[in-house]
């Protein structure tokens, strides 16, 4: 599923009865759960019935606080319930030499049971997994360029002070939207960045109140869709001299991150980046290639040539759409049409690089072919060398905002 569920209901119709029980019984003190017989279908996992009684079990225990906690995990379990992140937990143990009952596994007939599988047998390779998934695609993230006097090695994002101050600092911005004040804290080095995200819990608590129009008695309204965890992810880039974020309120939230953020480690502020105008992973990056030469430059024309594609968590796995050809002249104009016809689905794959075909003027009236040559652009940066038409083209990409 690994999506947010509105409702704990929709965690146990995924789940046989048996492993419904085995949860239930796991827990300290165990929380007794009947089991009745019920048998899977097509269209069912678990009877109605079966499922009333797994949240009765956990909404009559006498301490409330263990309840909250439960319907709290399901979401935590929900969130990787999907091929990829079982896939990925399976690769996980395997890389720790760790050794897991694989017929028992086996058992599991779906994905959310896989991701419960795991959880309750090995507890250990959930969370640490549960703490990188989704790093290996930060397509989406908001870039900022810092000043290189306020740029610090990735080795000084790890102080250990400094993260639990700007772990503390991001639950204050979000006090008043979710539901809890626990936070946590996690960061990674990598070959050329240093990785920080942020989980705050979202206690499913109380429903929403609304008064209708004409002001009369409050009616209770649906209750909110309930996330266990919040996740933020911060980026830091000292080669590239960049910081990008992501949350799910990009608008409202990406300056009082970026602003913390700068502060707690970079002493300086968000105001003093500069945006960065250009993703290659952004699938709207695409739109935003303006190919068109200044007059009196030695470049005549420029065009897209080609985009090469790479799906979501499977970066071995890549498409390339030639754009240049018959249509070249049309530059980017066509991209819409070729992404329809290819059958791209935007949620499976994002752009990973771009290929610009660049025509210089001739410097005089000679006769010969123009000089041509062709650029690529990646989240990295551009392959540009040092020749004189190297350097004409990195200007151009600059002034477009292509690259930094």
């Amino acid at each position: 599923m690994a999506s947010n569920i509105p409702d704990p209901r929709h965690f146990a119709q995924h789940i046989n009865e048996k492993m419904l029980e085995e949860f239930l019984k796991k827990q300290n003190p165990p929380i007794t759960f009947t089991l009745v017989g019920d048998n899977p279908t097509k269209r069912k996992r678990v009877s109605e019935d079966a499922v009333n009684r797994f949240v009765e079990a956990i909404e009559n225990l006498n301490d409330k606080e263990k309840a909250e906690y439960l319907f709290m995990e399901m979401v935590y379990i929900n969130a990787l319930s999907s091929e990829r992140h079982t896939t990925n937990l399976e690769n996980e143990a395997l890389e720790k030499g760790i050794v897991y009952d694989i017929t028992d596994y086996a058992k599991c007939e779906c994905y959310d049971e896989r991701a419960l599988w795991w959880y309750m047998h090995h507890k250990d390779i959930f969370d640490s997994y549960f703490e990188r998934a989704d790093t290996e695609n930060l397509a989406g993230l908001r870039e900022v360029v810092i000043k290189d006097e306020h740029i610090v090695t990735k080795e000084q994002i790890a102080d250990e002070k400094k993260l639990l101050a700007f772990g503390e600092g991001v639950a204050k911005i979000y006090e008043n939207t979710l539901r809890g004040k626990k936070f946590k804290v996690s960061h990674f080095l990598e070959k050329e960045c240093a990785l920080v995200r942020v989980y705050l819990q979202n206690l499913p608590n109380n429903q929403l109140v609304f008064v209708d129009e004409k002001g009369a008695q409050p009616r209770v309204g649906r209750t909110p869709t309930v996330r266990s965890l919040f996740s933020i992810v911060l980026v830091y880039s000292p080669t590239e001299k960049t910081l990008g974020i992501r949350s799910d309120n990009p608008k409202e939230n990406v300056p009082k991150l970026g602003d913390l953020f700068c502060q707690t480690f970079l002493n300086c502020t968000y105001a003093d980046t500069t945006e960065r105008k250009y993703n290659v992973e952004n699938r709207g990056s695409i739109e935003k290639l303006e190919l068109t030469p200044d007059p009196m430059s030695d470049i005549e024309r420029c065009y897209l040539k080609a985009v090469e594609y790479a799906r979501r968590g499977e970066a071995t796995k890549t498409l390339r759409l030639d754009i240049g050809g018959k249509q070249s002249h049309e530059g980017t104009g066509v991209m819409e049409a070729y992404i329809k016809q290819a059958g791209i689905k935007e949620n499976e794959w994002i752009p990973k690089k771009f290929e610009i075909k660049f025509i210089f003027r001739k410097v005089d009236e000679t006769k010969g072919r123009k000089r041509q040559m062709t650029t690529t652009i990646t989240k990295r940066g551009d392959n540009t060398k040092n020749t004189k038409e190297d350097q004409k083209i990195k200007q151009f990409l600059i002034e477009k905002g292509f690259v930094s």
